[in-house]
C-alpha cells in the first residue's frame, strides 16, 4: 500500500489522546506540531493533496476574511486538523466552541483576548461588558490549547497561517455575540445544517485550489523576525 502524508504517526497518535484533558491535547498535539516544524515536506504535502481528495474538500469552507481548509478527518469521530489562511482584516466576536482544540501558529501573528469561561456566556450578555482576562499576541511557533468553555475572540494580521487540531464536539451548538450589532447568533455542527448553509460556506473547487497554492508558497518564504 502506497503511503500518504495522511499517514504519519503524529497524526495518527491523534487519536489516542484523552481529549477532556488539556494536558494531553498539549502533548499529543506538540508531537503533531514538532513534526510539521521539523518535516518541511509535511504540510506542503497535505495541503497539496486536497484538491483531489473529495472527502477533504468538501469540509473545507471559505468566510469572508478566512479561509478553513481540513486537512485530516482522523477515524476516531470528531479529531480533525485544520489550517486556518486568515486575510486582511480578519477579526471574530466572542465566541465559545463545541469541542477542545489546540492551535500552532505557522507564519504571521494575531492578537488573542481570552474572556473566562462560558458560564455566564449568554444571548443576553451585553458584549461590551467583556474584558479580557488573558490578552497576547500569538506569534510563529507560539502554540496554546482552548477548553470548550473559554470565550475568545482573534484579530489577525493577513496572510496569517494557524495549524488548528479539534477533538470530538461535547455540544451541539456554540454561540457569538456581535458587538458591532448587539446581536446573538449559535452555530451549529455539519451535520445540522442545511444544503443551503452547507453550499454558502463550501469552498469551489476553483476556491480551493487558488487557497492550497497561495498557501504552498507561503509556506515556501522564510518566516522573518516577530513583528
Amino acid at each position: 500500500m502506497t503511503s500518504t502524508p495522511l499517514d504519519h504517526p503524529a497524526l495518527a497518535s491523534l487519536t489516542a489522546l484523552d481529549w477532556n484533558d488539556t494536558s494531553s491535547i498539549l502533548a499529543g498535539c506538540t508531537t503533531l506540531f514538532d513534526a510539521v516544524a521539523s518535516e518541511p515536506d509535511l504540510l506542503p504535502a497535505l495541503v497539496q493533496r486536497l484538491p483531489g481528495d473529495a472527502h477533504l474538500a468538501a469540509m473545507c469552507e471559505r468566510y469572508d476574511f478566512l479561509d478553513k481548509l481540513v486537512l485530516a478527518d482522523l477515524p476516531h469521530p470528531g479529531i480533525r486538523v485544520r489550517l486556518h489562511r486568515y486575510r486582511d482584516g480578519y477579526f471574530d466576536r466572542p465566541h465559545n466552541h463545541r469541542w477542545n482544540f489546540a492551535s500552532n501558529i505557522l507564519r504571521g501573528q494575531y492578537r488573542h483576548r481570552v474572556f473566562g469561561r462560558d458560564d455566564a456566556f449568554t444571548e443576553d450578555l451585553d458584549p461590551d461588558t467583556l474584558v479580557p482576562i488573558h490578552e497576547r499576541i500569538e506569534r510563529p511557533g507560539d502554540c496554546y490549547v482552548l477548553h470548550h468553555t473559554s470565550v475568545h475572540t482573534v484579530q489577525a494580521q493577513a496572510d496569517t497561517l494557524s495549524l488548528l487540531v479539534r477533538g470530538p464536539a461535547t455540544k451541539d451548538r456554540f454561540l457569538i455575540l456581535d458587538r458591532e450589532q448587539h446581536r446573538f447568533f449559535w452555530v451549529y455542527g455539519q451535520a445540522a445544517e442545511t444544503p443551503q448553509e452547507r453550499a454558502a460556506k463550501q469552498m469551489t473547487a476553483d476556491q480551493l485550489v487558488e487557497s492550497a497554492a497561495h498557501i504552498t508558497n507561503l509556506l515556501k518564504t522564510p518566516v522573518g523576525p516577530a513583528a
